[in-house]
């Protein structure tokens, strides 16, 4: 049964294994045929900088999630709050949620339409 997915990265710099394994359900769940979203949030905006370097350890992996459409964007104004907005806007594009989240990823909406929501 095909199941929907919504990943939201919101740990900071410090969680690498956070965001390690939020990429590897993303990238699990995507080839089983389900449909996925991932999403970064909150002090997780620092990771779509980070990780679209070539250097940084899970640089492949980012790309391969990336390249399978699952990435959405990291949030707007969680990008402008941590100052993070430039690097987001340019390794994975920003995403704005509706008005009543106050322009957040609207993790309830996301649930409302049958997604399972993850948050790491």
């Amino acid at each position: 049964m095909k199941q929907k997915h919504a990943f939201v990265v919101y740990s900071g710099a410090s969680d690498t294994g956070k965001v390690f394994h939020a990429l590897i359900h993303a990238k699990q769940a995507n080839r089983r045929g389900d449909e996925v979203e991932m999403y970064f949030a909150g002090e997780g905006t620092v990771w779509p900088e980070k990780l679209a370097e070539a250097s940084h350890p899970m640089h492949g992996l980012f790309e391969e999630v990336r390249a399978a459409g699952v990435i959405e964007g990291a949030c707007r104004n969680c990008a402008v709050a941590f100052g993070h907005e430039p690097g987001a806007q340019a390794a994975c594009g920003l995403v704005q949620g509706p008005e009543e989240s106050f322009g957040q990823i609207d993790i309830l909406g996301k649930s409302d339409a049958g997604f399972r929501v993850w948050l790491f």
